[in-house]
């Protein structure tokens, strides 16, 4: 269940969230955004969703124990989308944290001591080369209480990391302040999103590995640029360089 009342009590936005809609399973909230006719701002959540999916074509295992939730963006430009993952990065951890300290590992993975808590996904429509609708996704694990063997060593949830009394309905509304307060103050020129990378950032000045054209290569991260690429150090080298997204498989050590 899904207490609005709770949830519009928390809630502190102009937009986001104002209209929230809720099902019982859906194959994806993504899908019911891209798919429907909804205003801005307006959020999808569903009990269970039987074809969730995150970044690189990754399913998302859900046993109706997460929070799993989409949002309706429109007016984003193609440049504001990789800033934009980082700041909904920022949001879900403010979010989970809430209950417990949360982390995020670029570009948007949230994690707890090093286990992944959250994963997201933003996903458009085109109308010839414009972007007709943005939708932005995530999946969290709140109420697990235990994962499938292969992926149990690095998976977690916010129950099995705190004693308290967990509300979804408290973590939404907490993403959805963020997520407003931060994309508002980045479009007027206000928040800089590189700044607040080491406040965030599991992996700071941590040696990383990334996959890149199917070599695996040691780094050490330096922190973001203003458009979100990830900004590594050569770990025999030296040399610095940037990582973006789009072009390269990874995975983290920690």
């Amino acid at each position: 269940m899904f207490d609005k009342s709770l949830f519009y009590s928390s809630l502190n936005t102009l937009s986001f969230g104002k209209n929230i809609f809720i099902y019982d399973k859906v194959t994806s909230t993504n899908d019911v955004l891209l798919n429907g006719e909804f205003s801005y701002g307006s959020v999808v959540i569903t009990l269970l969703q039987t074809k969730g999916r995150g970044r690189s074509g990754r399913s998302w295992i859900d046993t109706g124990s997460s929070l799993i939730f989409s949002i309706l963006l429109t007016g984003l430009s193609s440049e504001m989308l990789m800033p934009f993952n980082i700041i909904a990065g920022y949001s879900v951890c403010n979010g989970i944290s809430l209950y417990a300290e949360t982390k995020l590992k670029w570009p948007n993975d949230c994690v707890i001591n090093d286990k992944k808590v959250s994963g997201m996904l933003l996903e458009a429509s085109f109308t010839g080369n414009n972007a007709a609708k943005i939708v932005f996704g995530a999946g969290i694990n709140v109420f697990n209480k235990d994962f499938p063997e292969d992926i149990a060593y690095r998976a977690t949830s916010v129950y099995l990391n705190t004693n308290k009394e967990i509300k979804k309905e408290l973590i939404l509304a907490e993403i959805l302040n963020t997520m407003e307060y931060m994309l508002d103050q980045y479009k007027k020129g206000l928040l800089k999103i590189e700044d607040l990378w080491q406040k965030y950032s599991a992996n700071y000045n941590k040696k990383i590995s990334i996959h890149i054209n199917g070599i695996k290569k040691e780094m050490i991260e330096k922190g973001i640029l203003p458009n979100g690429e990830l900004i590594v150090q050569d770990i025999n080298t030296n040399q610095i360089s940037n990582i973006n997204v789009g072009e390269i498989g990874y995975d983290f050590n920690g």
